[in-house]
């Protein structure tokens, strides 16, 4: 990349997330909806073996009567490969993840899992497709969903000879449209809602789509399910701030909080703040473990998750008061020196500032960290003297330690950033607040 390029990275990363050209893009929808005289208009895109899928589908029904929006399934089975780094990992990490869910929100899903054989999804998929436009499809979905994820396949072969299923060869032709089309709509996860030209991923969405919906005056009232509440911990009145990376005699005895961390990860950056509060909070011994970006590691992000990520991770920002939007992407050497003056500022007791600094100059202020002008300016921000730091950028030692935390990661069964690990349970993603403190509550 070049530095004219880095220089003009932030002020495009900052006209994409803010919230002018979002409520500019929002207006003009809103405008072309009212002279075509159309209703509000969703399409949820549905995956039977994708455990997200069938919990959100659980709630959408009451969700568009609430709001009077007119939600389309649009039925998936087939996705782009290149999305899933670790596709293997995720069936595994998914469904437990889900499972949590479930039992935060009150939404079915059996806590005896298994896997979704193939040939099932399919037949059930087959059977949904048939009727995707009609009334019976939300009860149906539910019902084929609970069957093949409790691995009743005798309840599965009722269902689908009771309502029947679309042509296999016409099925497949059209899922494997489906998936082609559905990346260059500009997505890649399905358990997603898109209204007005924007996506919706998960129930851990919903809560913008309802804010949304709010403004343009829909609903009876305020939507009364929170169903962003689990990127929330409860914390009745957090402390003041401990040096929470302090291994004394009596903090070694405390619980200890690893989180996974990646100074290329927005949501890395976002879960910062309440990573401290909940340490603060808790008391807990906070182990905060780097590793390289999956990029780095040879995983592909293609362009446009890159893009869906960096516009959520503004939405998401806004959410949490946190700063975001004049971004330069750290990407090869500004990580690797970011990397590099990690064992500096915990040397220095300043590794809660250097982290917290550094995220901010990268996510919000469009500070360069792969230049010395750049990382000086982080350096000096985080109360560290640069003269000292800047002999730091020469050891790699910080490589090998990447590495250990690397597969310490995958082998808790987490290829991605933010992951967390308290009490021997794996939590993925900075939306999982309030399962993270469910998991230090059960331990007392």
């Amino acid at each position: 990349m070049s530095r004219l390029q880095r220089k003009l990275m932030p002020l495009v990363a900052g006209l994409i997330t803010g919230p002018g050209l979002q409520g500019w893009r929002r207006r003009l929808v809103e405008w072309r909806r009212r002279l075509r005289r159309e209703p509000h208009l969703a399409t949820f895109y549905f995956r039977i073996d994708d455990p997200y899928s069938w919990l959100l589908a659980q709630a959408l029904p009451r969700f568009a009567e609430h709001f009077g929006v007119r939600v389309t399934p649009r039925v998936m089975l087939y996705l782009d490969g290149s999305m899933y780094p670790e596709p293997e990992m995720l069936r595994e990490l998914a469904p437990t993840d889900a499972l949590a869910l479930a039992k935060l929100h009150d939404l079915d899903f059996p806590a005896q899992w298994c896997i979704p054989d193939r040939e099932a999804a399919l037949s059930a998929t087959r059977c949904l497709l048939k009727h995707e436009h009609d009334e019976r499809f939300w009860s149906l979905a539910h019902a084929l969903s609970s069957a093949l994820w409790s691995g009743d396949a005798a309840r599965l072969r009722q269902l689908v000879g009771e309502h029947g299923q679309q042509p296999e060869d016409q099925a497949q032709l059209a899922l494997e449209a489906r998936r082609d089309q559905f990346l260059g709509d500009g997505h890649y996860l399905t358990g997603t809602v898109h209204y007005g030209g924007e996506w919706y991923w998960s129930l851990e969405r919903l809560d913008h789509l309802a804010r949304r919906l709010e403004q343009l005056g829909r609903g009876d009232g305020p939507w009364p399910l929170d169903y962003g509440r689990a990127k929330h911990a409860i914390l009745p009145g957090a402390p003041a701030p401990q040096d929470t990376e302090q291994h004394d005699g009596e903090s070694d005895r405390r619980p200890e909080l690893e989180l996974f961390f990646s100074f290329r990860s927005p949501y890395s950056y976002l879960a910062l703040p309440r990573v401290y509060a909940l340490a603060d909070h808790y008391g807990l011994r906070l182990s905060i473990r780097p590793v390289l970006p999956m990029v780095m590691r040879g995983l592909s992000v293609p362009r446009a998750k890159r893009l869906y990520i960096l516009t959520d991770a503004a939405r998401e920002a806004r959410l949490h008061g946190v700063p975001f939007g004049r971004v330069c992407d750290p990407l090869g050497t500004g990580v690797e020196r970011c990397m590099a003056l990690w064992p500096f500022a915990a040397k220095e007791g300043r590794l809660r500032e250097w982290l917290l600094h550094a995220g901010e100059g990268i996510w919000s202020r469009g500070v360069d960290a792969a230049s010395d002008a750049g990382l000086r300016q982080l350096v000096v921000a985080a109360g560290m003297n640069w003269n000292r730091a800047r002999r730091w950028l020469d050891d790699d030692e910080w490589q090998r330690q990447a590495e250990v935390n690397r597969e310490a990661m995958t082998a808790a069964g987490s290829w991605g950033v933010p992951s967390f690990r308290i009490n021997g349970t794996l939590i993925w993603g900075q939306d999982r607040f309030a399962l993270l403190e469910q998991a230090l509550q059960s331990d007392h």
